[in-house]
């Protein structure tokens, strides 16, 4: 019997790196036990290779040219759009959002719904206005909250920020580095707190779980560490671990192509909101029949990224910086990537899953048929972004600040 729900998002985590998504590194042993029994998805994806449109996708089911949050910052989640928090409420749990750095603060909108939202007002300082905290402070604040609920059942998101950082570790290579990272701070102190927490409050056995990240990391596969630069699925590719009770205590592994925005309808099915009541603006679908061993028909995924970004901290100031805009439609044998210049790039993902061959010119037909259905999902939308001003000097500030987020080399 399930009783509280739990969405853990980890910043940056790879699947690849994830021992219940197949890796043998070692590297997630507090993980792979929170999610024994769980069904694991694998070849789960986000939409954006950027936090903050990222999290507003798994957050409201929506695509980015749907939310309106297609930047990092500076922007803010249209109003009509509703949440994960505002059906838990209508399902009777005590929300809660507790995010991790100040890009995902309340400003954004994607704190509404929630009964509580903690922002991120102080910590460790990014040097670009604004601050991030710890997993261990953020399970602090959970303790807390979850002290405060007494025994009303709860949904809280989560989201850990600390393999950002992993880039800090200069004593060894990036991937070392990276795997350092995500086995002793994510890993055993985040996850392992998380665990801590939750049994101490007698809410870790009966607890759902949903664990994801926000978008993946390229360590060098693509010639770049980081994110934010291109539409890989080094990026694109997310764990998804879903455990609810006996419904998923077979621990099936899942091949089938599923998406963020498919975690909102999921959630409804499984809280039992009649189909009517659903919201309009939802591009995913519910993953139930997947959790029960059913097939589904296969959808196509969306994703776009844009190096234009907040610019000293003025929300009303977005500025622009040198780079391609690129969008994607992925439908999980394939991937077509167009970028603004009208450059496309055509991907066979079962024979060549690093995406290093491009098949665009050999295959135009297949090519043409992605370019018309990506078209066809974006229909009267505002896929690529328009210009806007850019003062003398202000792209290499720019560059530098994303520099030290770890989104430019």
């Amino acid at each position: 019997m399930v009783r509280d729900v739990f969405l853990i998002s980890i910043d940056c985590l790879r699947p690849d790196y994830v021992g219940l998504c197949g890796s043998t590194r070692g590297d997630s042993p507090v993980l792979d036990r929170l999610g024994q029994g769980a069904a694991v998805f694998t070849q789960a994806v986000t939409h954006a290779p950027f936090t903050t449109p990222a999290v507003a996708s798994i957050l409201t089911g929506a695509y980015p040219f749907r939310t309106g949050v297609r930047l990092l910052l500076g922007q803010l989640c249209a109003s009509h759009i509703l949440s994960i928090a505002d059906y838990a409420a209508r399902a009777d749990y005590l929300t809660a959002g507790f995010p991790s750095t100040f890009i995902l603060n309340s400003p954004t909108g994607l704190g509404r719904g929630f009964d509580r939202y903690r922002d991120v007002l102080d910590g460790h300082d990014t040097g670009r206005g604004g601050c991030w905290q710890s997993g261990g402070q953020l399970n602090a604040a959970l303790d807390d909250f979850l002290a405060e609920a007494g025994r009303r059942k709860v949904f809280c998101w989560v989201h850990y920020f600390d393999l950002h950082d992993y880039h800090l570790d200069t004593g060894v290579p990036a991937d070392a580095a990276y795997s350092r990272t995500l086995r002793e701070i994510v890993d055993g102190v985040c996850l392992g707190g998380l665990a801590d927490v939750l049994r101490r409050h007698g809410r870790l056995d009966d607890a759902a779980l949903i664990i994801t990240a926000d978008h993946g990391e390229d360590l060098f596969q693509h010639g770049q560490r980081g994110h934010g630069h291109h539409l890989y699925d080094s990026v694109l590719r997310v764990p998804l671990i879903w455990k609810w009770g006996e419904l998923t205590e077979a621990g099936r592994r899942i091949p089938v192509q599923v998406r963020h925005v498919d975690i909102l309808p999921t959630l409804l099915n499984l809280w039992g909101f009649p189909r009517e009541t659903w919201p309009e603006h939802l591009d995913g679908q519910s993953l139930v029949p997947l959790l029960k061993g059913d097939r589904v028909s296969r959808q196509d995924s969306y994703a776009e990224t844009s190096p234009r970004q907040l610019f000293e901290g003025d929300i009303t100031a977005i500025k622009s910086f040198g780079g391609p805009e690129q969008v994607s439609l992925r439908t999980g044998e394939h991937k077509l990537i167009l970028a603004d210049s009208g450059a496309v790039e055509l991907y066979d993902l079962n024979s060549d899953p690093g995406e290093r061959r491009d098949l665009a010119r050999q295959q135009p037909e297949l090519r043409d048929e992605l370019l018309e259905r990506l078209q066809a999902m974006t229909t009267d939308r505002e896929v690529c972004f328009g210009p806007t001003a850019c003062q003398p000097g202000d792209e290499e500030k720019v560059r530098r600040r994303l520099a030290a987020l770890g989104y430019v080399g």
